[in-house]
């Protein structure tokens, strides 16, 4: 099962407790619902659309998605926690995406870092980097997997 999310509308001045924010959630390449949470610290709401039955769906990601552990207690993987996980990955791509705009963004020793570019070109930044820093992996015009990588060093640092 390919779960995906399109059209994601994410309101950051109204999310409070919760991410505020509309989807619409694909599975296996075809629309299954319409998720939202108004940002209030509420439960996220999905709105069957095709022919996917959520229940199907949460007993198949029980099954194939690790539980989650916080703290003492161990919770199942649900669609709420996978519509969270590819929001994440949604919003923080489009943030590295416009870090990659305005800096020089560099992999080192497993950490994200920003040279800001302040209109001078990138190819001097990365050369400059690289010169004090042979083992930075530039991610500016890199390989997806490359990209990828950058993302979930981002992602696993907040």
């Amino acid at each position: 099962m390919k779960i995906e999310l399109r059209r994601i509308t994410h309101g950051a001045a109204l999310s409070q407790e919760t991410a505020a924010y509309r989807a619409e959630i694909w599975i296996d390449g075809e629309l299954a619902f319409h998720a939202h949470n108004q940002g209030h610290g509420s439960a996220d709401f999905f709105d069957k659309i095709g022919r996917w039955d959520e229940s199907e769906v949460q007993a198949w990601l029980k099954a194939n998605r690790p539980p989650r552990a916080l703290g003492d207690t161990t919770i199942d993987h649900d669609l709420e926690w996978e519509v969270s996980d590819l929001l994440t990955h949604a919003l923080e791509g489009r943030r590295l995406k416009r870090l990659l705009r305005i800096n020089l963004v560099t992999i080192e020793k497993n950490q994200i870092f920003q040279y800001p570019l302040r209109k001078r070109p990138l190819a001097n930044i990365s050369r400059a980097v690289l010169a004090t820093n042979p083992d930075a992996v530039i991610v500016n015009g890199a390989a997806d997997d490359v990209f990828e990588h950058a993302l979930d060093l981002l992602i696993s640092s907040h």
